[in-house]
């Protein structure tokens, strides 16, 4: 287990596919690679960045979430990667922060609901102007309107579909790491969606992981 000390100043960073941890990808000590999972040690002056690439859907979020958290990550937990829009107010290269993750296609209620840290929320958001959004988190990607439609069930306001960061965020909660989200649009979750995603994915990919250097230099100014 890590140190005290460690896990107060670790910060873990997890992204579904590699792509999407723009700059910071192959970056690093590679400290575990357990389980299937590469986790990376980086110093960024004064914090250390844990990064992981989990994989694609809630299980591997999961796993990762935990693995970097058992590994030292315990002042902080950031989600970055892309999603799909599911409100017209939201476009393609859009910036979007995490006011609320769900885990949408969850039979129960309890538990499925995580609130993101508001103090790194407002902290990312100075550093990255964008807009808020329900992150609806399920295990199949909406490439329909029908699915956009059962996703959106009962829901107003923007929404984002992907499907990550609420069982990232339910492992952070459960251990009492502070977490944030921050995605990049690539697409309008639903018809065309596909075809979208393919134009827009290598462009968006890195985006919201290449602001978290600016992000840590904006919390390290704000402790001093």
């Amino acid at each position: 287990m890590p140190t005290a000390v460690d896990f107060e100043q670790t910060i873990g960073v997890l992204c579904a596919l590699p792509a999407e941890l723009g700059a910071w990808a192959g970056q690093g000590e590679l400290v575990s690679s357990e389980g299937g999972m590469e986790l990376r040690r980086l110093a960024v002056g004064e914090d250390v960045v844990l990064t992981c690439v989990s994989g694609v859907g809630k299980v591997a979020a999961a796993r990762a979430a935990e693995a970097l958290i058992r590994s030292g990550a315990g002042r902080a937990l950031l989600v970055v990667g892309t999603c799909g829009s599911l409100d017209r107010s939201l476009a393609a290269g859009d910036l979007v922060h995490c006011s609320l993750a769900v885990q949408a296609d969850l039979g129960v209620r309890e538990g499925r609901e995580s609130r993101p840290d508001s103090a790194l929320m407002a902290a990312w958001e100075a550093i990255v102007p964008g807009p808020r959004a329900v992150y609806l988190t399920s295990d199949r990607a909406i490439f329909s309107p029908w699915r956009r439609f059962m996703a959106l069930r009962g829901r107003s306001g923007p929404c984002v579909a992907e499907m990550e960061t609420a069982a990232a965020a339910a492992c952070a909660a459960a251990w009492g790491v502070p977490w944030v989200a921050l995605r990049a649009v690539t697409d309008s979750a639903g018809r065309g969606a596909i075809k979208a995603f393919k134009k827009r994915y290598p462009v968006e990919a890195g985006r919201a992981a290449d602001s978290v250097t600016g992000l840590l230099a904006l919390i390290r100014a704000g402790q001093r």
